[in-house]
């Protein structure tokens, strides 16, 4: 069962990943607002421990941050209480198979993993919500960070010059 603040987070990360999100393109209807431009942060994976000490300290606009190189490969790291959870939601087909992937990973390491949803539309399913695959690590910090290398690295594929985006 889930606690009212985990609803309200969910409902929160639903609309900023809707309007900031990963995984899908903004349609050729979208018209920018030129009065201003959202600039993301960008980082290597070595600098990932310094976003998670913001996301830790209450200096992110919300209880969550993520990095992506390429909008298929994001994860998201959700503060729970003084440890961390690691978030995958699949938006678009070609990130189906990261779920599988994800839960591999997260059996061999020896991480429980939970099947959810934001209540995002996928790009290949308006019928349905996008799944999310929220692997409770329940680590600390620095911890945290070295999970998200290693899954960037033997998941995606990234290595350590990969530059990733801070979102949102």
């Amino acid at each position: 069962m889930k606690t009212l603040s985990q609803i309200i987070i969910m409902g929160l990360l639903s609309t900023i990943l809707s309007l900031f999100g990963c995984g899908t393109e903004k349609s050729s209807n979208s018209q920018p607002n030129n009065s201003y431009k959202l600039v993301a942060d960008k980082i290597t994976i070595q600098e990932l421990p310094k976003e998670l000490e913001k996301l830790q300290k209450g200096k992110t606009e919300y209880d969550f941050t993520g990095i992506t190189s390429n909008g298929t490969d994001c994860i998201y790291f959700m503060k729970d209480g003084t440890n961390f959870q690691i978030d995958f939601e699949a938006m678009g087909e070609d990130q189906l198979k990261y779920i599988e992937k994800l839960k591999e990973f997260s059996v061999s390491k020896g991480y429980k993993f939970e099947m959810t949803t934001y209540g995002n539309k996928p790009e290949y399913n308006s019928l349905t919500n996008a799944p999310v695959i929220q692997i409770k690590t329940n680590s600390d910090l620095k911890t945290t960070a070295e999970i998200g290398k290693i899954i960037q690295e033997s998941i995606f594929h990234n290595n350590i010059d990969t530059i990733y985006e801070v979102v949102p």
